[in-house]
């Protein structure tokens, strides 16, 4: 096989991966309801198999999703907040700038130190991910500004609500 055949399926598990993490408790309700009870009623010798593969299923994403969440907590513990603002150079290019505020415990006697870092990238349109395209298409407008650490703390929540 070509290495572009390679890439192309470790990005289509990746994704896969990414949607089970996501939706997996739809997808064990949907198990539950609906998979299981046919399963028992037409093929019983195999039921105990597919339920087998969904615990281990069960356990892959329950590790994952916690280590998601406790890395996002050590990361809040020094990143106090990051905003992505976006834009528009021209039609087709964009300028990316995020801006993080951090805390470094090197100062004087370890006392922490506060720092601002900005970076800088341009960004093509087609890279822009599908939302913010729409913000620029319905609203014309011409600049974008996201909180970064507000809608990643949301996402936590709502993750350690499903668990």
């Amino acid at each position: 096989m070509e290495p572009i055949t390679y890439l192309i399926i470790a990005i289509g598990l990746g994704l896969g991966a990414a949607a089970t993490i996501t939706f997996w408790h739809q997808i064990l309700d949907w198990g539950e309801k609906n998979l299981f009870p046919w399963f028992d009623k037409h093929l019983p010798t195999v039921a105990p198999y597919l339920k087998d593969a969904f615990c281990g299923v069960n356990n892959v994403v329950t590790k994952v999703r916690r280590d998601v969440k406790n890395a996002w907590e050590k990361i809040r513990e020094y990143l106090l907040e990051q905003v992505v603002e976006l834009n528009r150079k021209t039609t087709s290019t964009w300028i990316q700038r995020v801006t993080s505020w951090v805390i470094e415990a090197s100062g004087y006697n370890n006392k922490p130190v506060f720092k601002k870092i900005t970076t800088e990238v341009e960004v093509n349109w087609d890279d822009l991910s599908p939302d913010v395209q729409e913000a620029f298409i319905k609203r014309q407008e011409s600049s974008f500004e996201k909180n970064i650490t507000e809608l990643r703390d949301k996402e936590m929540a709502e993750m350690a609500l499903n668990n």
